[in-house]
Protein backbone atom coordinates (compact mmCIF):
# COMPACT_ATOMS: atom_id res chain seq x y z
CA UNK A 1 0.00 0.00 0.00
CA UNK A 2 1.33 3.22 -1.03
CA UNK A 3 -1.10 5.17 1.60
CA UNK A 4 -1.73 2.94 4.06
CA UNK A 5 -4.76 2.94 6.48
CA UNK A 6 -7.37 1.24 8.40
CA UNK A 7 -10.66 2.16 6.49
CA UNK A 8 -11.32 -1.53 4.82
CA UNK A 9 -10.71 -3.17 8.55
CA UNK A 10 -12.83 -0.98 10.60
CA UNK A 11 -15.63 -0.99 8.07
CA UNK A 12 -15.68 -4.66 7.90
CA UNK A 13 -15.88 -4.77 12.23
CA UNK A 14 -18.64 -1.96 11.24
CA UNK A 15 -20.67 -4.78 8.94
CA UNK A 16 -20.93 -2.33 6.10
CA UNK A 17 -20.37 -3.04 2.58
CA UNK A 18 -18.14 -0.99 0.35
CA UNK A 19 -21.32 0.32 -1.72
CA UNK A 20 -22.97 1.16 1.44
CA UNK A 21 -19.62 3.29 3.15
CA UNK A 22 -19.61 5.16 -0.05
CA UNK A 23 -23.05 6.03 -0.52
CA UNK A 24 -22.65 7.59 3.15
CA UNK A 25 -19.10 9.22 2.95
CA UNK A 26 -20.30 10.70 -1.04
CA UNK A 27 -17.73 8.93 -3.09
CA UNK A 28 -18.35 5.82 -5.90
CA UNK A 29 -17.34 2.43 -4.41
CA UNK A 30 -14.56 2.03 -7.58
CA UNK A 31 -12.47 5.37 -5.75
CA UNK A 32 -13.44 3.37 -1.97
CA UNK A 33 -11.81 0.98 -3.27
CA UNK A 34 -8.78 2.50 -4.52
CA UNK A 35 -8.70 4.48 -0.92
CA UNK A 36 -8.70 0.81 0.60
CA UNK A 37 -5.54 -0.74 -1.58
CA UNK A 38 -3.73 2.14 -0.57
CA UNK A 39 -3.52 3.29 -4.15
CA UNK A 40 -4.51 7.09 -3.45
CA UNK A 41 -5.08 9.41 -0.28
CA UNK A 42 -8.49 11.12 0.28
CA UNK A 43 -9.01 15.05 0.21
CA UNK A 44 -9.30 16.37 3.80
CA UNK A 45 -13.55 16.96 3.17
CA UNK A 46 -13.40 13.15 1.96
CA UNK A 47 -11.20 11.86 5.02
CA UNK A 48 -14.04 13.36 7.49
CA UNK A 49 -16.47 12.14 5.95
CA UNK A 50 -15.17 8.35 6.03
CA UNK A 51 -14.55 8.95 9.51
CA UNK A 52 -17.56 10.39 10.07
CA UNK A 53 -19.48 7.19 8.36
CA UNK A 54 -17.17 5.01 10.57
CA UNK A 55 -17.69 6.33 14.18
CA UNK A 56 -14.39 7.30 14.43
CA UNK A 57 -11.61 9.80 13.64
CA UNK A 58 -9.62 10.70 10.42
CA UNK A 59 -6.40 9.59 12.68
CA UNK A 60 -7.22 6.24 13.75
CA UNK A 61 -7.77 6.34 9.82
CA UNK A 62 -4.63 7.76 8.25
CA UNK A 63 -2.55 8.53 10.90
CA UNK A 64 0.87 7.58 10.45
CA UNK A 65 1.42 5.55 13.63
CA UNK A 66 -1.65 3.57 12.83
CA UNK A 67 -0.27 3.23 9.33
CA UNK A 68 2.89 1.51 11.09
CA UNK A 69 0.70 -0.71 12.93
CA UNK A 70 -1.08 -1.69 9.86
CA UNK A 71 2.06 -2.57 8.52
CA UNK A 72 3.16 -5.54 10.61
CA UNK A 73 6.80 -7.22 9.64
CA UNK A 74 7.83 -4.06 7.28
CA UNK A 75 11.44 -3.71 7.24
CA UNK A 76 13.25 -0.67 6.72
CA UNK A 77 11.39 2.25 5.23
CA UNK A 78 10.69 2.64 1.31
CA UNK A 79 11.13 5.82 -0.41
CA UNK A 80 8.73 7.35 -2.73
CA UNK A 81 8.64 9.59 -5.10
CA UNK A 82 6.41 12.23 -5.56
CA UNK A 83 4.82 15.11 -7.76
CA UNK A 84 2.81 18.34 -6.55
CA UNK A 85 0.20 19.89 -8.02
CA UNK A 86 -2.81 22.35 -7.35
CA UNK A 87 -6.22 20.64 -8.61
CA UNK A 88 -9.24 22.41 -7.59
CA UNK A 89 -7.49 25.32 -5.43
CA UNK A 90 -6.01 22.33 -3.30
CA UNK A 91 -2.24 21.14 -3.09
CA UNK A 92 -2.12 17.56 -4.05
CA UNK A 93 1.27 15.30 -3.77
CA UNK A 94 0.90 11.89 -5.61
CA UNK A 95 3.73 9.25 -6.13
CA UNK A 96 5.29 8.74 -9.23
CA UNK A 97 5.24 4.94 -8.95
CA UNK A 98 1.91 5.03 -11.74
CA UNK A 99 3.97 7.85 -13.76
CA UNK A 100 4.27 6.68 -17.30
CA UNK A 101 7.42 8.55 -18.34
CA UNK A 102 10.15 9.64 -15.80
CA UNK A 103 9.35 12.74 -14.13
CA UNK A 104 11.82 14.94 -11.66
CA UNK A 105 10.36 14.56 -8.16
CA UNK A 106 9.16 17.47 -5.66
CA UNK A 107 9.94 15.14 -2.62
CA UNK A 108 10.66 11.84 -1.05
CA UNK A 109 8.60 10.21 1.04
CA UNK A 110 9.00 7.46 3.92
CA UNK A 111 6.03 5.09 5.06
CA UNK A 112 5.70 6.71 7.97
CA UNK A 113 4.79 9.83 5.89
CA UNK A 114 7.29 11.67 6.13
CA UNK A 115 8.40 13.81 3.26
CA UNK A 116 11.86 15.51 1.77
CA UNK A 117 11.11 18.26 -0.39
CA UNK A 118 13.75 19.30 -3.02
CA UNK A 119 11.61 21.80 -4.37
CA UNK A 120 9.85 24.76 -3.62
CA UNK A 121 6.23 24.91 -4.93
CA UNK A 122 5.20 28.37 -5.56
CA UNK A 123 2.56 28.21 -8.15
CA UNK A 124 4.78 29.39 -11.04
CA UNK A 125 5.00 25.75 -13.00
CA UNK A 126 1.24 24.91 -13.64
CA UNK A 127 1.55 21.15 -13.97
CA UNK A 128 -1.29 19.45 -15.16
CA UNK A 129 -2.07 15.47 -14.33
CA UNK A 130 -3.17 13.36 -16.82
CA UNK A 131 -4.87 9.99 -15.88
CA UNK A 132 -5.65 7.10 -17.95
CA UNK A 133 -4.18 3.97 -19.78
CA UNK A 134 -4.08 5.33 -23.85
CA UNK A 135 -0.69 5.32 -24.94
CA UNK A 136 -1.83 8.82 -26.79
CA UNK A 137 -1.60 10.52 -23.22
CA UNK A 138 1.96 9.92 -22.82
CA UNK A 139 2.48 11.93 -26.58
CA UNK A 140 -0.15 14.30 -25.41
CA UNK A 141 2.03 15.01 -21.97
CA UNK A 142 5.10 14.97 -23.76
CA UNK A 143 3.63 18.03 -26.53
CA UNK A 144 2.37 20.19 -23.54
CA UNK A 145 6.37 19.77 -22.07
CA UNK A 146 7.39 21.00 -25.39
CA UNK A 147 4.73 23.78 -26.18
CA UNK A 148 5.44 25.31 -23.12
CA UNK A 149 7.83 26.41 -20.23
CA UNK A 150 5.48 27.50 -17.91
CA UNK A 151 3.52 24.05 -17.92
CA UNK A 152 4.77 20.93 -17.24
CA UNK A 153 1.88 17.38 -18.00
CA UNK A 154 2.31 14.04 -16.58
CA UNK A 155 1.01 10.75 -17.40
CA UNK A 156 -0.38 8.54 -14.43
CA UNK A 157 -1.14 4.88 -15.87
CA UNK A 158 -4.64 4.12 -14.56
CA UNK A 159 -7.20 2.08 -15.51
CA UNK A 160 -11.02 3.70 -16.63
CA UNK A 161 -12.56 3.13 -13.37
CA UNK A 162 -9.26 4.08 -11.75
CA UNK A 163 -9.09 7.29 -13.83
CA UNK A 164 -12.26 8.35 -12.89
CA UNK A 165 -12.06 7.72 -9.29
CA UNK A 166 -9.15 9.75 -9.01
CA UNK A 167 -11.06 12.38 -10.97
CA UNK A 168 -13.69 12.28 -8.45
CA UNK A 169 -11.54 12.20 -5.11
CA UNK A 170 -9.53 15.38 -6.48
CA UNK A 171 -6.11 13.53 -7.41
CA UNK A 172 -5.78 14.36 -11.38
CA UNK A 173 -6.93 17.13 -13.33
CA UNK A 174 -8.55 14.96 -16.37
CA UNK A 175 -9.26 11.65 -16.49
CA UNK A 176 -9.05 10.12 -20.36
CA UNK A 177 -11.30 6.68 -20.29
CA UNK A 178 -11.85 5.06 -23.87
CA UNK A 179 -14.99 3.17 -24.44
CA UNK A 180 -18.45 3.88 -27.00
CA UNK A 181 -20.49 7.17 -27.03
CA UNK A 182 -22.84 5.38 -24.67
CA UNK A 183 -20.34 4.56 -22.06
CA UNK A 184 -19.62 8.15 -21.99
CA UNK A 185 -23.07 9.12 -21.54
CA UNK A 186 -23.83 6.91 -18.70
CA UNK A 187 -20.21 8.49 -17.17
CA UNK A 188 -21.68 11.99 -17.20
CA UNK A 189 -24.76 11.56 -16.03
CA UNK A 190 -25.50 14.06 -13.34
CA UNK A 191 -21.65 15.41 -14.02
CA UNK A 192 -19.98 18.97 -14.17
CA UNK A 193 -17.64 17.70 -16.74
CA UNK A 194 -16.63 18.89 -19.69
CA UNK A 195 -16.10 16.04 -22.30
CA UNK A 196 -14.06 16.03 -24.85
CA UNK A 197 -12.85 13.46 -27.91
CA UNK A 198 -9.11 12.54 -28.00
CA UNK A 199 -9.46 10.19 -30.99
CA UNK A 200 -10.89 7.18 -32.36
CA UNK A 201 -8.93 4.05 -32.48
CA UNK A 202 -9.79 0.33 -31.89
CA UNK A 203 -9.38 -2.24 -29.19
CA UNK A 204 -8.56 -5.82 -30.79
CA UNK A 205 -7.31 -9.17 -29.57
CA UNK A 206 -3.52 -9.39 -29.46
CA UNK A 207 -2.16 -13.08 -30.96
CA UNK A 208 1.76 -14.09 -31.71
CA UNK A 209 2.31 -13.24 -35.38
CA UNK A 210 0.30 -15.52 -38.24
CA UNK A 211 -1.65 -16.43 -35.48
CA UNK A 212 -0.70 -20.07 -35.22
CA UNK A 213 -3.86 -21.14 -33.62
CA UNK A 214 -6.44 -19.63 -35.79
CA UNK A 215 -7.45 -17.49 -32.81
CA UNK A 216 -11.24 -16.02 -33.16
CA UNK A 217 -11.36 -17.16 -36.84
CA UNK A 218 -11.40 -21.14 -35.93
CA UNK A 219 -11.54 -21.38 -32.31
CA UNK A 220 -12.15 -19.59 -29.28
CA UNK A 221 -12.24 -19.77 -25.70
CA UNK A 222 -13.78 -22.82 -25.36
CA UNK A 223 -11.71 -24.99 -28.18
CA UNK A 224 -8.32 -23.26 -28.03
CA UNK A 225 -8.40 -22.96 -24.32
CA UNK A 226 -5.94 -20.69 -24.72
CA UNK A 227 -3.64 -18.92 -22.01
CA UNK A 228 -4.14 -15.14 -21.36
CA UNK A 229 -2.49 -12.31 -20.33
CA UNK A 230 -5.72 -9.95 -18.33
CA UNK A 231 -5.73 -5.94 -17.45
CA UNK A 232 -6.39 -4.92 -14.08
CA UNK A 233 -10.53 -4.89 -12.69
CA UNK A 234 -11.74 -1.61 -13.92
CA UNK A 235 -9.92 -1.42 -17.21
CA UNK A 236 -12.10 -1.61 -20.62
CA UNK A 237 -9.67 -4.14 -22.48
CA UNK A 238 -10.79 -6.32 -19.30
CA UNK A 239 -14.54 -5.80 -19.81
CA UNK A 240 -14.23 -7.07 -23.33
CA UNK A 241 -12.66 -10.31 -22.01
CA UNK A 242 -15.01 -10.70 -19.72
CA UNK A 243 -18.01 -10.08 -22.23
CA UNK A 244 -16.14 -12.75 -24.44
CA UNK A 245 -16.34 -15.42 -21.77
CA UNK A 246 -19.86 -14.63 -21.14
CA UNK A 247 -20.88 -14.86 -24.78
CA UNK A 248 -18.95 -18.74 -24.70
CA UNK A 249 -20.40 -19.39 -21.26
CA UNK A 250 -17.26 -20.07 -20.13
CA UNK A 251 -16.04 -19.15 -16.52
CA UNK A 252 -13.12 -17.58 -15.56
CA UNK A 253 -11.22 -20.07 -13.57
CA UNK A 254 -11.20 -22.66 -16.61
CA UNK A 255 -9.17 -19.99 -18.22
CA UNK A 256 -5.31 -20.14 -17.92
CA UNK A 257 -3.67 -16.49 -16.77
CA UNK A 258 -6.74 -15.06 -16.26
CA UNK A 259 -5.77 -13.15 -13.21
CA UNK A 260 -2.34 -12.50 -14.51
CA UNK A 261 -2.64 -8.39 -15.05
CA UNK A 262 -0.42 -6.37 -17.29
CA UNK A 263 -0.36 -2.79 -15.83
CA UNK A 264 -0.26 -1.29 -19.87
CA UNK A 265 -1.49 -2.42 -23.16
CA UNK A 266 2.17 -2.67 -24.00
CA UNK A 267 2.95 -5.15 -21.39
CA UNK A 268 0.15 -7.40 -22.74
CA UNK A 269 1.71 -7.20 -26.12
CA UNK A 270 5.03 -8.02 -24.71
CA UNK A 271 3.64 -10.79 -22.47
CA UNK A 272 2.42 -12.44 -26.37
CA UNK A 273 5.26 -11.23 -28.48
CA UNK A 274 7.34 -13.19 -26.00
CA UNK A 275 5.80 -16.47 -25.08
CA UNK A 276 4.01 -15.69 -22.07
CA UNK A 277 0.75 -15.82 -23.10
CA UNK A 278 -1.02 -16.69 -25.92
CA UNK A 279 -3.62 -14.27 -26.49
CA UNK A 280 -5.14 -10.73 -24.93
CA UNK A 281 -7.12 -7.63 -25.37
CA UNK A 282 -5.21 -4.29 -26.04
CA UNK A 283 -4.89 -1.09 -27.98
CA UNK A 284 -3.99 -0.76 -31.79
CA UNK A 285 -1.58 1.77 -30.98
CA UNK A 286 0.43 -0.80 -28.61
CA UNK A 287 0.70 -3.76 -31.56
CA UNK A 288 3.74 -4.49 -32.51
CA UNK A 289 5.29 -5.97 -35.76
CA UNK A 290 5.93 -9.08 -33.49
CA UNK A 291 1.83 -9.85 -33.27
CA UNK A 292 -1.38 -10.11 -34.85
CA UNK A 293 -3.93 -7.52 -33.90
CA UNK A 294 -7.52 -8.71 -34.81
CA UNK A 295 -10.01 -5.44 -34.26
CA UNK A 296 -12.58 -6.03 -31.83
CA UNK A 297 -14.00 -2.67 -31.85
CA UNK A 298 -14.18 0.54 -32.88
CA UNK A 299 -13.78 3.07 -29.82
CA UNK A 300 -12.97 6.85 -28.89
CA UNK A 301 -10.81 7.80 -25.75
CA UNK A 302 -12.69 10.72 -24.42
CA UNK A 303 -10.86 13.56 -22.28
CA UNK A 304 -13.02 14.20 -18.59
CA UNK A 305 -12.26 17.30 -17.29
CA UNK A 306 -13.89 18.81 -14.26
CA UNK A 307 -15.20 22.60 -15.14
CA UNK A 308 -13.78 23.79 -11.95
CA UNK A 309 -10.59 22.53 -13.42
CA UNK A 310 -10.68 23.97 -17.20
CA UNK A 311 -8.90 27.56 -16.62
CA UNK A 312 -6.26 26.06 -15.04
CA UNK A 313 -2.95 26.66 -17.45
CA UNK A 314 -1.75 23.42 -18.09
CA UNK A 315 -5.36 22.47 -18.81
CA UNK A 316 -5.72 24.70 -21.01
CA UNK A 317 -2.76 23.77 -22.77
CA UNK A 318 -4.26 20.62 -23.37
CA UNK A 319 -7.15 21.90 -24.73
CA UNK A 320 -5.32 24.02 -26.99
CA UNK A 321 -3.20 21.23 -28.31
CA UNK A 322 -6.66 19.33 -29.35
CA UNK A 323 -7.04 21.96 -32.01
CA UNK A 324 -3.40 21.88 -33.27
CA UNK A 325 -3.08 20.39 -36.90
CA UNK A 326 0.80 19.43 -35.73
CA UNK A 327 -0.14 17.75 -33.03
CA UNK A 328 -3.37 16.09 -34.56
CA UNK A 329 -0.47 15.01 -37.67
CA UNK A 330 1.83 13.64 -34.75
CA UNK A 331 -0.85 11.38 -33.12
CA UNK A 332 -2.30 9.90 -36.14
CA UNK A 333 1.04 9.09 -37.54
CA UNK A 334 2.05 7.69 -33.58
CA UNK A 335 -1.24 5.49 -33.30
CA UNK A 336 -2.98 4.53 -35.88
CA UNK A 337 -5.03 7.01 -34.45
CA UNK A 338 -8.77 8.45 -36.24
CA UNK A 339 -7.90 12.49 -35.06
CA UNK A 340 -11.13 13.37 -37.30
CA UNK A 341 -13.11 13.54 -34.06
CA UNK A 342 -10.10 14.97 -32.25
CA UNK A 343 -11.25 17.70 -29.58
CA UNK A 344 -14.55 18.20 -31.52
CA UNK A 345 -17.41 18.77 -29.92
CA UNK A 346 -19.20 15.95 -29.82
CA UNK A 347 -23.15 15.42 -29.04
CA UNK A 348 -22.37 14.11 -25.71
CA UNK A 349 -23.56 16.30 -22.45
CA UNK A 350 -23.56 16.55 -19.03
CA UNK A 351 -26.42 16.92 -17.30
CA UNK A 352 -26.25 18.71 -13.70
CA UNK A 353 -28.29 17.20 -10.67
CA UNK A 354 -31.58 18.93 -9.65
Amino acid sequence: MKFPNAVRPLREMAGLNRSELARRAGITPQALGLIEQGKVSPSTHVALRLAKALGTTVESLFDPEQKAAHNPGAGSLRTERVALAEIAGVRVARSLEDSAQPVPSDGLRDERGCTDWMTTFDGSMARVFLSGCDPALSLLAAWVNRRCRACEAVHFLSTNEGAIAELELGQTHIASVHGTSDDVRSLANGKDWIILPLARSRMGWVVPRHNPKRWMVEAGFREARPRIVNRPCGAGARALVDEALRREGVSPDEIAGYDVEAKTHHEVVQAVAFGGADVGIAHEAAATPEVAFLPIREEITWLVVPRASAHHPGVQQVLDLLQSDRFRRDLAAFGPYDVAVTGARMSVQSKRRT
